[in-house]
């Protein structure tokens, strides 16, 4: 983008994007189609849980102010910048699998991490040998495919049996980073046991969202990578000095992601390293090193390591190390409190602390900035590691 970038405000400026940019930016004609990345939106209401207004569905990318997407960009600013739980360090691109609060029931699992419930109950003399049961499970690769029965239905026995044993692990949190177009290289019957019976196979525990695939994450990283954001460096007012909100714009321009965490995470990196000239030394693909076509998917850890997990929870893969799937032990006593739905039991109890991490390898990173080039000339040693 040339000098006198004309907005005074983020909302303006996203608004404006299409008619402010100049040859050197991507090329467009206003059409806010998704452009091969993550294209399924949240709910129409604009207010998430906490009466927050982060939502993609009212967010105007043709023209004029829109200030649910300055909105959503500065509530995942705040996220991403949290001191507990940065979003970019040195070593890893990091954010929780929890969905932000808006988003609707039937649609969460939007952070390249899905989630559901199992719930093995005891035996009763009704039902001597019950069937594990999988609970708000995705069924197709969007929202309007629905998913496995939501509410856990009891009978008085079963519910007696549960209360008898309330200490019992009789239900589980599966939370899922296997892309959803990888296959497993045990094909169909895999040798990873089960989850209080239900078999470790891909039609259950692989990711359903198209979205949630290896090819939308390369596709995100190239975008990101190839269209640069405008702004004006020289201009001190400029809302896109900074590099996250920068990115989320150009995010918000691609896909109309600016309300998911992993996307802005994901874009606000690669922005900022193609600006300051970032590859790998034997030059070989950036984004491919990132998302690797090899891996099941991003690996899941915790806030504190990779591999650190929360209490209660363990990893169960397909594929030793791929750490794509993770399980984590409910009680009778929790099963019972939280039939109604399991699955929202499962995002407030261990979501925002199962996290998905996109490692970086920085002894294999090379950056050369371009002399002269927008927001190259403060480029820092990791430019990957946004700074608020």
């Amino acid at each position: 983008m040339s000098k006198g970038w004309c907005t005074t405000t983020i909302a303006v400026a996203l608004g404006l994007l299409a008619s402010c940019r100049d040859d050197g930016g991507a090329e467009g004609d206003g059409d806010t189609a998704c452009v091969g990345a993550k294209c399924d939106m949240l709910d129409e209401s604009g207010s998430g849980d906490d009466g927050s207004s982060s939502t993609g569905a009212d967010a105007d990318t043709t023209g004029g102010e829109s200030p649910m997407v300055e909105a959503a960009c500065y509530d995942r600013r705040l996220e991403a910048f949290n001191p507990n739980r940065l979003a970019f360090t040195p070593t890893a691109l990091r954010w929780s699998c929890a969905d932000i609060d808006s988003t609707p029931a039937d649609e969460r699992g939007q952070e390249y991490c899905e989630y559901f419930a199992v719930v093995s109950l005891p035996p009763t003399p009704a039902n001597p040998t019950p069937e594990p049961t999988v609970l708000g499970r995705l069924l197709g690769a969007d929202g309007v495919d629905g998913t496995t029965p939501v509410q856990l239905e009891l009978d008085g026995e079963q519910i007696a049996a549960l209360e008898n044993s309330p200490d019992s692990i009789v239900g589980a949190c599966v939370f899922s980073s296997w892309n959803g177009d990888i296959e497993a290289p045990c094909g169909t019957e895999c040798e990873a046991g089960d989850v209080l019976g239900v078999p470790v196979e891909p039609e259950v525990f692989r990711m359903k969202f198209d979205a949630n695939t290896n090819e939308a994450a390369l596709t995100l990283l190239a975008d990101c990578t190839e269209w640069l954001p405008p702004g004006d460096p020289s201009d001190p007012d400029d809302p896109f000095q900074d590099p996250f909100l920068r990115a989320c714009q150009l995010n918000t321009e691609i896909n109309e992601t600016q309300h998911r965490k992993s996307d802005n995470v994901i874009c606000g990196a690669a922005v900022r390293m193609a600006e300051c000239g970032c590859g790998l030394a034997d030059g070989s693909s950036l984004a491919e090193a990132l998302a690797p076509p090899a891996d099941l998917g991003f690996r899941l850890g915790g806030w504190s390591g990779p591999s650190e997990l929360p209490p209660g929870c363990r990893y169960q893969d397909v594929v030793d190390g791929a750490q794509t799937l993770v399980v984590c032990d409910l009680t009778a006593a929790e099963v019972l409190q939280n039939a109604s739905e399991m699955k929202a039991w499962c995002r407030e109890s261990f979501a925002d602390d199962v996290v998905v991490h996109i490692a970086v390898d920085p002894a294999a990173v090379t950056c050369t900035p371009t002399p002269g080039a927008d927001y190259a000339d403060d480029c820092p040693m990791y430019p990957w590691v946004l700074e608020p």
